[in-house]
């Protein structure tokens, strides 16, 4: 006899109904919060509450911000951030076919017409948020058709299918856009190299996975050493050269900007707040 049904999580869209029944808005309103930053946790590049972005929204008085980095390629596997039917909006690379995906922009022929990537990166203004009982119930429902783990009643072990075989109705985060008016809506090009790494795939895959993200922060911190006027060095393959910056030694590159404290750092005279790949000898000289 089934004494509970299983559920599932119900997408990153359910972060809306969660702020309804939790206490956290009046949290929010207690600490004074008017500005509130969301993103995808498995993005390692991330700015966490990035005062240039919350800056650049709060200047425009917009309810909703987000983000976006230019596609790698026509075929990339993002959704869009564009306008549709006079409104803000996200489409999915699914949906749309290979002439659009390939159209080039009539001013800049040399890049892509609909090129801004969603990197579900977010600003929120709190009198926004404080709207959600107005229009979490218009959000659709999108199925997907995920491999989901059951119980086999005959034995009783756990059975994970190599191919779909259930549907969870999921809601995403940017469902909510084309509910604003556009004025009230803005968007922040930024570069990939600076602000997306995403974990999507499993190790070896050779893109959006554990060995592209490890790169992309160690080449990150390469470069915040190198603009603060040190040379890095390998003794191994000179393309696997980084550096990891602790992020309690730096937030952006900027902040490097005194080599002296920067070689400390790195010397482990004040405390090692930078450091090495394990299979990386890098060094640094000024």
């Amino acid at each position: 006899m089934i004494k509970q049904v299983a559920v599932a999580p119900d997408g990153n869209g359910g972060i809306y109904q969660a702020l309804l029944t939790s206490n956290v808005r009046t949290d929010m309103r207690k600490r004074k919060i008017e500005h509130v930053h969301a993103y995808c946790v498995d993005n390692c590049l991330v700015k966490v509450a990035d005062p240039v972005f919350i800056g650049f929204s709060a200047s425009k008085d917009v309810d909703i911000a987000t983000k976006v980095v230019r596609k790698r390629s026509a075929n990339e596997s993002v959704g869009l951030i564009l306008l549709k039917d006079g409104k803000p909006d996200v489409v999915e690379y699914s949906e749309i076919d290979k002439t659009t995906a390939e159209a080039k922009d009539p001013k800049q022929p040399e890049v892509l017409k609909f090129r801004a990537a969603n990197i579900v990166n977010h600003y929120y203004s709190l009198r926004f948020i404080e709207t959600i009982e107005h229009w979490v119930h218009l959000l659709p429902h999108h199925v997907a058709r995920k491999k989901i783990p059951y119980v086999d009643t005959e034995n009783g072990e756990t059975v994970k299918p190599e191919k779909p075989n259930g549907i969870k109705f999921e809601q995403f985060v940017f469902d909510v856009f084309p509910m604003l008016e556009l004025q009230k809506f803005a968007c922040l090009e930024v570069r990939r190299e600076d602000e997306f790494s995403p974990l999507k795939n499993a190790k070896g895959t050779g893109e959006d996975d554990p060995d592209t993200s490890k790169r992309d922060i160690m080449d990150q911190g390469k470069r915040w050493i190198q603009s603060a006027g040190t040379t890095v060095t390998s003794e191994g393959d000179a393309d696997a050269s980084g550096v990891e910056v602790s992020p309690l030694t730096s937030y952006v590159s900027f902040v490097c900007s005194s080599l002296e404290t920067v070689v400390d750092a790195f010397l482990g005279r004040r405390g090692s707040g930078l450091s090495q790949g394990p299979h990386d000898q890098g060094t640094g000289s000024d």
